[in-house]
């Protein structure tokens, strides 16, 4: 009996480097503060980029995650394979946030969050949360679809008291993310 215990630990030793992060992977924190509340951004991403993005240069981040006042928020979002810049084929986040920003409204404050589809050519993409952690908005640019407790641009406005402005435009304090830096 133990000999199995022992050859079956045996294999999994040996397989497991199979299963290991790529050499160039890393993890990255970026940090800000809005409405009183720590945001954090976790990125688990490798140093290489999209091949060819046709737009933007595009990080090939695994997972992502959104720590708003300690609350862990895992978006909903798929995987698609994309060729790398060392021309390998890996499966990356479909959206990948590109920028961060708090957006401070006379009845409250938002997280905003944006990015880029891992596409290369896909649209922009934009989510709202409260700063306790609720997805208030999320929408596409190229079809305004909107998903989120709050339906529409115009149901933020009424309830944090924010402009139409704030939300289309990146205040002079957004964070942009940049990759590669761990």
């Amino acid at each position: 009996m133990n000999q199995f215990y022992l050859a079956g630990s045996l294999a999994l030793l040996l397989c497991a480097p199979a299963f290991a992060a790529p050499a160039d992977a890393y993890t990255q924190r970026d940090v800000m503060q809005c409405g009183g509340v720590e945001v954090v951004l976790v990125s688990s991403c490798r140093s290489v980029t999209v091949d060819d993005a046709e737009t933007h240069l595009i990080a090939v981040c695994s997972d992502q995650t959104i720590n708003i006042g300690g609350k862990v928020l895992r978006r909903d979002i798929g995987k698609v394979l994309q060729r790398t810049s060392d021309g390998a084929k890996t499966k990356m986040l479909n959206n990948v946030v590109v920028a961060m920003d708090c957006v401070t409204g006379s009845k409250g404050s938002l997280v905003s969050i944006g990015g880029y589809g891992g596409c290369g050519a896909c649209p922009e993409w934009h989510g709202y949360y409260s700063t306790a952690g609720r997805l208030e908005q999320y929408s596409f640019d190229n079809t305004q679809r909107s998903f989120g407790s709050k339906g529409s641009r115009e149901e933020l406005i009424e309830a944090y008291g924010v402009s139409k402005r704030q939300l289309q435009s990146p205040s002079p304090t957004e964070k942009r993310i940049e990759y590669g830096k761990p």
